[in-house]
């Protein structure tokens, strides 16, 4: 799911809080810890635009950088045996772990390619010997589901 709000590049969550009747919300993707709150959810997006540009013209009053999401590098913890499997893969398809894990990414990310399989199947069941006995529910092949096909070893009797 999408976060609520997005404005110049920066994400923004929205949470209802039931008990001082308010609206909450925080810059999201960011080291920094930055909130915002209102009482209505048009109130509520103003609030946090507002906070975005006081959020970079406050990083920029104190010399530093403003906190950018997404700079294209993140930590993943995956475990010993699923970092030995990535890796041995990489290396089999000679590429660098890095590209490896981004290549499983993007196929991840991409809309789904499969299509729905159809199979249309006949089976024909023939007897090595003609049965003794036939006991069926009605005298009509038709109400048997099927249909009689004729073979050497059965031929067909209307």
């Amino acid at each position: 799911m999408k976060p609520p709000f997005e404005y110049k590049s920066f994400y923004g969550s929205a949470e209802v809080n039931v008990t001082d009747n308010m609206l909450h919300g925080k810059l999201l993707f960011i080291a920094d810890i930055v909130t915002y709150a209102a009482v209505s959810p048009s109130a509520l997006k103003i609030a946090f635009e507002e906070t975005v540009d006081d959020y970079i013209s406050t990083c920029v009053e104190l010399g530093d950088e403003p906190n950018v999401p997404f700079k294209g590098s993140f930590n993943v913890r995956v475990g010993p045996d699923r970092h030995k499997n990535a890796s041995l893969a990489s290396m089999q398809q000679n590429v660098s772990l890095n590209d490896w894990v981004c290549c499983a990414i993007d196929a991840s990310l991409a809309p789904s390619k499969e299509h729905p399989i159809t199979n249309n199947v006949t089976v024909n069941l023939y007897a090595a010997q003609p049965p003794e006995h036939r006991i069926a529910p009605n005298a009509q092949p038709e109400s048997w589901g099927g249909r009689l096909v004729a073979s050497p070893a059965m031929p067909v009797h209307q």
